[in-house]
């Protein structure tokens, strides 16, 4: 897949997975993909994700499996819920033929085997109160509870031909690619369809499909989500950082960086000052 918005994960301790109980906010996450497969288990709340152009929407209870490089948007009210994210390169050490190896999507609540919700407690349990050389027992269930998800979850899929979906996808990927490096110029709905050749009518439905926001509204959050490492890191003023990111309408702004961040770009820098 051509590089797009990428996600970095940041692995937990020495387990070599990304592993946490996470209690969120209402979020919205920007379409992205990574080379990890990613685990979602509902604990409580609400939760909605858009996978591959495919909306699913979790209740309590239910997990959801993001394969590997598949392009997604997540969203949430506030929920509770464990994340797991093993990454592509250690999944390929256990099993030679995991790159044509697909996970089903979602496993909800009244179709999970005892043992998986139990490993994944387990986990849990082991990583809240860790113990001497609990990497060791946290691997251990680690390995168990993808051993049922390999066996009950997966299927291998044929070496095909590019499908219309996946020339889509790439049509897709193709303009979040060209937003990541012109973020900060005056980018418009009508220059991303003609960079496709298609026509803006069509290329709106398109990228919504695959990515569950219109296109401004993409571009708005990744120009957003910049601005904020920018103001992690600078002492420019609200409105030079703006400028600086292409972002002209405050008001967008501003009702941008409260769907992502849940506070004000002010709230967070008088934060980042008082613990300095």
């Amino acid at each position: 897949m051509e590089s797009c918005f990428y996600e970095t994960i940041h692995e937990t301790d020495l387990l070599h997975v990304r592993f946490e109980l996470q209690d969120a906010p209402a979020f919205v996450f920007p379409a992205h993909w990574h080379e990890y497969v990613e685990i979602l288990y509902l604990i409580r709340g609400q939760f909605s994700a858009i996978v591959q152009a495919t909306e699913y929407r979790l209740n309590e209870g239910d997990l959801i499996i993001i394969n590997s490089g598949d392009l997604h948007m997540t969203r949430s009210n506030t929920c509770t819920y464990l994340l797991l994210q093993i990454s592509a390169s250690q999944m390929r050490q256990y099993l030679p033929d995991f790159d044509t190896m697909r996970f089903d999507t979602i496993i909800p609540y009244s179709e999970q085997p005892a043992p998986l919700r139990a490993l994944l407690s387990e986990m849990n349990e082991i990583r809240q109160n860790p113990s001497d050389s609990y990497q060791l027992l946290f691997t251990s269930r680690l390995y168990e509870f993808l051993y049922h998800l390999c066996r009950s979850y997966s299927h291998q899929i044929p070496s095909a031909s590019l499908t219309g979906s996946q020339r889509d996808l790439q049509r897709v990927t193709h303009v979040m690619n060209w937003v990541k490096v012109h973020y900060p110029e005056p980018l418009s709905l009508e220059t991303a369809a003609d960079s496709l050749a298609l026509s803006k009518e069509y290329f709106c439905r398109l990228f919504k499909k695959y990515t569950g926001q219109t296109f401004l509204e993409y571009l708005n959050d990744v120009r957003t989500m910049h601005l904020y490492e920018d103001l992690q890191n600078s002492d420019e003023t609200i409105t030079v950082l703006m400028e600086k990111n292409g972002l002209s309408n405050y008001k967008i702004f501003m009702r941008t960086f409260k769907k992502l961040y849940g506070s004000t770009p002010q709230k967070m820098r008088s934060n980042r000052i008082r613990h300095v």
